[in-house]
């Protein structure tokens, strides 16, 4: 396993730059011990919005909100830390981990054209300033060829229709 220098890195910096890796097997019992590192990308996203952070916090883990900036496609979000939630009618899926109201939404986050199993994590982290709140986005640990999709992604089917959603 590799080892970091005790530099002073943040966690923003270490997961934005990509120099995070997974271990692509587990030891058990007679199996060789992993010895290759997968490496793994990271999206670092910051949007600005102009509403109160509890807008954005209820839009992100209401279904019908979601439903509604998202084009109508069915949303179903049970809105309690370990709870499930689907998105983009069941095109996503995953599990609340964490949840500070109006300020920190933490998922376990999966589409379900990946490999059973795999499940990223999605981290919304909202910063009241003003009148406007300052959105920060940061998702790691999904599967690496999914990257520029991803990236592009959630700009056209959160942050655009979101902007847009609560304006009107």
């Amino acid at each position: 396993m590799p080892r970091f220098s005790n530099d002073a890195s943040t966690r923003r910096q270490i997961l934005a730059g990509g120099g995070l890796g997974i271990a692509v097997a587990t030891a058990r019992a007679g199996a060789q011990p992993a010895k290759s590192i997968t490496p793994a990308k990271a999206i670092h996203q910051e949007e600005e919005f102009k509403c109160a952070a509890r807008r954005i916090y209820e839009a992100l883990l209401d279904s019908a909100q979601f439903s509604a900036f998202s084009g109508g496609r069915a949303a179903q979000i049970h809105r309690e830390a370990g709870a499930a939630f689907s998105l983009f009618a069941g095109r996503i899926v995953g599990r609340n981990l964490e949840l500070v109201a109006d300020r920190l939404i933490v998922q376990a986050w999966r589409s379900l054209s990946w490999p059973e199993g795999i499940y990223s994590i999605a981290r919304f982290e909202l910063l009241q300033q003003g009148s406007a709140t300052r959105l920060i986005f940061d998702h790691t640990g999904f599967p690496v060829e999914d990257a520029d999709s991803l990236e592009s992604g959630w700009t056209q089917n959160y942050w655009k229709p979101l902007h847009k959603y609560l304006l009107g």
